[in-house]
């Protein structure tokens, strides 16, 4: 059985991060502090036990090394003391030879570990009851072998540590809590810009593509950058709708006037009986409405193949000389009314996919035969290498094209001459577009050069191709 979760929230991660941050530093901390605890009270052990067997020492001595006189001073020493800081004994030859009162019940000799020199004590906790030591055997110098055993009371030592401990577990499950509200709250903090964004993008409608997420006051470093790829896509946004409401537009209006010339054909010949001539120029004008809607439709599902993503090019080796030459072929009818002269110059090879490039060139060419004047030249130029980048340029001498139509070229459905462009003669406003996508999809451009009255120069570049 599969279980859905709720993704957790980014605030609800931030202060979980948080307090687990925090958790960790205290708890470093606190560890730190008990090493310390612990370190400085095994030095001080040390320093006590050491001291003591010292002051024995010397008692030892100024008594002359006999050990009856050091018990003697041990026993005065504890003697009295509801609570002695520590117990002693005194060995003599491995044999007891005094001790304080009560030891041989709570700390037998066995407990202690084997004797060591005063520099190297070798310490041993052990726990009677409530009440915790630490035990060491040193060695007295003497005639007679003497051995000490102190077994040193830390109970209070423990204590105070237990307490410490018990104190720094409170702690932490006081701060769980406030941790965690102090990360939800610092989240909430940081994630304000982000709610304020939602809160605009939530704003934007078609109708009201033209806002923008304000740049004032400044974001966040972290949201900078999102904020100007969000207002860039909503750029681009804008741009892409106001493109399609145009092409939506441009579509009807490029269907409409050849449906309504072809409605109105036929009306005609229904309002009365005619002859047969009539009949014919009405089926040949409707045919050559359907025609121009045909190629209108074929040019925009062969653009929405082009555009597709998943279109994917056939590259292969191909001479650039060959192709114009095909195509050249194709419009030599179309020119030869006009007395035209197709040229091709040069040649170069380059990795293209054949029947795109025949495509992108046919529409430049075909623009070209239609604009030049009779008589005139029209040269199809090849210049570059595969290494460096193939170019082909189109050449005409015709009207040129004034600088204000040159950016819009590339639009669809736009035309330098609106009043033009439904005589049969005319193209659709599709050819360019076809073209750019073409060169795009073999991730190259297409250029225009144009002067008026003196000729227009299609560019078309190929990028290298890498070895």
């Amino acid at each position: 059985m599969r279980c859905f979760l709720r993704p957790a929230s980014i605030s609800g991660r931030l202060a979980l991060l948080y307090t687990l941050g925090a958790l960790l530093a205290v708890g470093l901390f606190a560890l730190l502090a008990n090493w310390k605890l612990e370190a400085n009270f095994t030095v001080a052990h040390r320093d006590f036990l050491q001291a003591k067997v010292a002051e024995f020492q010397d008692d030892l001595n100024d008594g002359g090394g006999e050990p009856s006189l050091l018990i003697n001073e041990i026993l005065k020493e504890t003697d009295g003391a509801r609570l002695r800081a520590y117990e002693a004994r005194v060995l003599v030859a491995g044999k007891q030879a005094g001790e304080t009162p009560g030891m041989a019940t709570m700390l037998p000799a066995r407990l202690f570990p084997a004797v060591r020199g005063v520099q190297n004590l070798t310490l041993t906790r052990y726990q009677t009851g409530n009440t915790s030591w630490l035990l060491t055997s040193l060695p007295l110098q003497g005639s007679q072998g003497l051995v000490l055993q102190i077994g040193l009371d830390v109970t209070r030592d423990n204590a105070l540590l237990t307490d410490f401990h018990r104190a720094l577990a409170v702690f932490f499950l006081l701060m769980v809590p406030l941790l965690l509200g102090a990360g939800r709250l610092a989240a909430a903090h940081a994630l304000a810009p982000l709610a304020r964004i939602a809160k605009v993008a939530q704003s934007i409608t078609p109708a009201q593509l033209s806002r923008r997420i304000p740049q004032d006051p400044p974001w966040p470093r972290e949201l900078t950058g999102l904020v100007q790829v969000f207002n860039q896509m909503l750029d681009n946004l804008e741009t892409s709708f106001e493109r399609l409401s145009r092409f939506s537009a441009d579509i009807a209006h490029e269907l409409r006037t050849p449906l309504s010339n072809l409605t109105g054909s036929l009306e005609v010949c229904l309002t009365r009986p005619r002859d047969e001539a009539e009949y014919r120029a009405a089926i040949a004008s409707a045919l050559e409405d359907s025609q121009r809607l045909t190629g209108l439709i074929e040019n925009l599902l062969f653009l929405a193949r082009v555009e597709n993503p998943s279109h994917a090019l056939r590259h292969e080796r191909c001479e650039a000389g060959d192709i114009c030459a095909w195509v050249v072929a194709q419009y030599e009818a179309q020119s030869r009314p006009k007395g035209l002269r197709l040229r091709i110059e040069e040649a170069a090879t380059l990795y293209a996919d054949t029947l795109l490039l025949r495509q992108a060139l046919g529409n430049v060419l075909a623009n070209a035969v239609r604009h030049a004047p009779p008589g005139s030249e029209i040269v199809l130029a090849i210049s570059g290498s595969p290494a460096s980048g193939v170019e082909i340029s189109v050449s005409d001498q015709g009207p040129g094209i004034t600088p204000e139509h040159l950016p819009r070229l590339f639009d669809r459905f736009y035309q330098t001459d609106p009043a033009r462009g439904h005589k049969a003669t005319q193209g659709s406003g599709l050819g360019l577009s076809i073209v750019r996508s073409i060169m795009e999809l073999h991730g190259g451009r297409v250029t225009i050069e144009s002067v008026p009255r003196q000729g227009t120069r299609v560019n078309l570049h190929f990028p290298p191709m890498e070895a």
